[in-house]
């Protein structure tokens, strides 16, 4: 990947301005920290050569031709209250912030979160004797809101309160026979109860090896990823999507977090709601559903050749006011 470098100065209480090369960049009480940088204003005076990335010093930030951000695990980690310890020998950093720690490797798309496995979409990077991470895995971590301006050349990071559970992935990936699969397993994090929280990892897991099994006793390879689906503290909506051969498939978990059980749709509307859907031809005697991360009710039909989802506004004029009472108010704002 061919990174451009954009130079940075960390300034914790004031703004600062750095030859061709201007920041500004604050950290508030909320723990917000913005950062902009302007355009070269003179570009025969070449990129920034400061190799010192402690805080309060030159911080680079890279960035690639699709605007992949990449930035510095531990400029971030103390600029929103957090620690790092570097470990040389292993090439290894473990974060640590609010009771949570983050264990991030050079050159590896495997890391620890909360002690749980992960996989990255991206390894995290050494950069000048500094190490550097994709933006999202960072945001997931700090649970910050990352927004980056590629015309300005500006980022943000906030951090949220009252931060809903983190969906983190790992793989399951195997051949046996020459046949392939591979399985993005959710790795759930941040639940109030611990407990439960390790229970369903471990349940999830297991339903994902069956998939797996299965998947090597049908024809064709299979692969089953996450779609993008519902989360808050109270439900959590999960949907696959994947092909088994040539043949679309879908699997879906819809928990409720606070009774730590999963809910058939019939759980969660009213009778009116049902009978609704039932005549708009959009719902079969085993039709499966989730919610979709725009807090739309995603009904998944099933015919021979294929597997459609069907979508409904969840206060749209059909389904407003049709859910049971502890779910009424459960869709309520979109995002």
């Amino acid at each position: 990947m061919e990174l451009k470098k954009t130079a940075i100065v960390v300034c914790v209480s004031a703004a600062m301005i750095s030859g061709a090369i201007g920041l500004s960049m604050r950290l508030t009480e909320a723990k917000e920290i913005e950062m902009e940088v302007a355009k070269p204003q003179n570009e025969a005076q070449g990129e920034e050569q400061t190799q010192t990335y402690g805080e309060g010093d030159t911080m680079p930030l890279y960035y690639d031709a699709e605007d992949t951000l990449l930035l510095p695990v531990r400029n971030v980690a103390q600029g929103l209250g957090g620690t790092v310890k570097w470990n040389k020998e292993d090439r290894n950093v473990t974060v640590h912030y609010k009771g949570k720690t983050l264990r991030l490797e050079a050159g590896s798309s495997r890391a620890q979160m909360c002690g749980y496995h992960i996989t990255m979409d991206m390894a995290p990077q050494m950069i000048n004797g500094s190490l550097y991470a994709k933006a999202n895995i960072l945001s997931d971590f700090f649970a910050t809101e990352v927004r980056w301006d590629s015309a300005k050349k500006q980022i943000s990071l906030k951090s949220m309160d009252g931060a809903m559970p983190l969906i983190a992935s790992d793989f399951l990936r195997g051949e046996s026979g020459g046949k392939k699969y591979e399985i993005e397993v959710p790795v759930i994090i941040g639940l109030d109860d611990g407990s439960y929280e390790k229970r369903l990892n471990k349940e999830i897991m297991q339903e994902m090896q069956g998939m797996a099994e299965a998947f090597l006793g049908a024809e064709g390879e299979g692969t089953l990823r996450l779609e993008k689906s519902f989360t808050s503290d109270a439900f959590l909506s999960l949907c696959w999507k994947g092909l088994q051969g040539e043949k679309p498939i879908y699997t879906t978990i819809n928990i409720d977090l606070k009774e730590q059980k999963r809910k058939l749709l019939s759980d969660m509307l009213t009778e009116q709601g049902i009978t609704a859907l039932k005549e708009q031809n959009a719902l079969g005697e085993a039709s499966n559903y989730y919610i979709t991360d725009k807090k739309e009710l995603a009904l998944l039909i099933v015919t021979e050749n294929e597997t459609t989802a069907v979508l409904f506004p969840a206060e749209g004029d059909l389904l407003a006011g049709k859910w049971q009472p502890k779910y009424q108010n459960l869709f309520s704002e979109v995002k």
